[in-house]
């Protein structure tokens, strides 16, 4: 476990982030395991379409432009394809912060946002993709007053906005 860092008190975006940062390692604490999958699937994406653009430049600069034309037709429309992909990915994943199960299954999606000037961390947690509960916390509730993150309060606020989503099931 790191050492918590001290945080600006008078910048939203600073509390944001360094919740956002805490969030596995608190996760892990409540016994879920952080998936990747999401994560990487848009950096594949995102890479594939800078391979389809490095390559259409090698093919521009060593074939004239009626040689490479299907060539290039082909990386355009393809390139289109992944990044309407991409997009979708990310519109419909907007704000997802963390994914993870538990050692039986369970999956949780934890979305958090905040607004420019209002100091509440908003958190959307959605298990096994159907019990779904928003919380707003102050972050005054989780940072100390000289600007340290306290992690046990910011665990026991998540545990009781996860405890709220699972009596939804019920």
């Amino acid at each position: 476990m790191s050492a918590s860092k001290k945080v600006n008190l008078n910048s939203v975006a600073d509390l944001r982030q360094n919740t956002d940062d805490n969030l596995p390692s608190v996760l892990t604490e409540l016994g879920y395991d952080e998936s990747f999958k999401l994560i990487d699937t848009k950096l594949a994406l995102g890479y594939s379409t800078v391979v389809i653009a490095g390559l259409l430049f090698l093919v521009d600069k060593k074939y004239d432009f009626k040689q490479s034309y299907g060539v290039t037709v082909f990386s355009v429309v393809l390139y289109f394809i992944i990044s309407s992909i991409l997009y979708y990915i990310n519109y419909t994943n907007k704000n997802v912060k963390y994914v993870g199960y538990t050692e039986k299954g369970k999956k949780i999606v934890i979305a958090t946002w905040s607004s420019k000037y209002d100091p509440i961390y908003n958190v959307r947690v959605t298990l096994d993709g159907k019990n779904t509960f928003t919380a707003q916390l102050k972050f005054n509730q989780f940072f100390d007053i000289v600007g340290y993150f306290n992690r046990d309060a910011f665990k026991e606020l998540l545990l009781a906005e996860i405890a709220k989503t699972q009596k939804k099931d019920l």
